[in-house]
């Protein structure tokens, strides 16, 4: 576990490096709290602002940190492709699933950061914008803490997969399928969850055993890398 770590921390400081991804992340977060307080400003009142508060830090956290975990992992596995790093990286005494799980944990960290820091943003202009107190359900706690870290991890993993399977011309396409797919799952569990907008302990238990199973797979599927599968992959 430590060698895991030691690439998750490498892979953190490189990102942490990168201003674009820093100025992105913090532009992603602030933008989307400032308009998800807006619009718990512009309440009606047949909807709560409780109600719509907790629709937003449900979702928006989540989609925020997806965003911003998807361009990280980009980075972090194509550049060493692309840059043939991941030659070196190969020879090191490290298995191919903890080298992977290494990369992940670095992708997920900062973009989780990011998400939880769009939640807190979201709530303080919420309260600023109303002029009063509004708080969230006690859902969103488990919510911030467990599920979205885990579902983000889950997103970097599977996304992580497929730029260490395929090759340089597929990957980008591949990539960009399994993000719309996923926000397009998120946007479609908003669009079930009714006009009310009202977040249930089942919607989060859905989330929490997705990501669990999206978790299990992608890493089951880890077993069928190969040193010499991805050295063919690089071009």
């Amino acid at each position: 576990m430590k060698r895991v770590l030691v690439i998750t921390r490498k892979e953190i400081r490189e990102l942490l490096k990168n201003k674009g991804t820093l100025i992105f992340g913090l532009g992603y977060a602030l933008f989307f709290s400032i308009l998800a307080a807006l619009g718990i400003k512009k309440t009606s009142e047949a909807i709560t602002a409780e109600v719509i508060l907790n629709t937003a830090l449900f979702y928006l956290p989540l989609v925020i940190g997806i965003l911003i975990v998807y361009t990280s992992t980009g980075q972090i596995f194509f550049r060493e492709k692309q840059e043939k790093i991941i030659e070196t990286l190969l020879c090191a005494p490290i298995s191919l699933r903890r080298l992977w799980l290494g990369k992940v944990l670095g992708a997920a960290a900062p973009s989780y950061l990011m998400s939880i820091l769009s939640a807190i943003l979201i709530i303080l202009l919420s309260n600023i914008f109303l002029g009063s107190s509004v708080v969230p359900s006690v859902i969103i706690i488990p919510h911030l803490l467990i599920a979205v870290p885990l579902f983000i991890a889950a997103v970097a993993g599977l996304i992580g997969f497929v730029y260490l399977l395929l090759g340089m011309r597929e990957i980008r396409i591949i990539s960009i399928i399994i993000l719309m797919a996923i926000l397009g799952a998120l946007f479609g569990g908003l669009k079930m969850i009714g006009s009310g907008f009202a977040v249930s302990w089942l919607l989060e238990g859905i989330l929490l055993i997705t990501s669990l199973l999206l978790v299990a797979f992608t890493t089951y599927l880890t077993k069928y890398l190969s040193k010499e599968k991805i050295v063919t992959t690089i071009s």
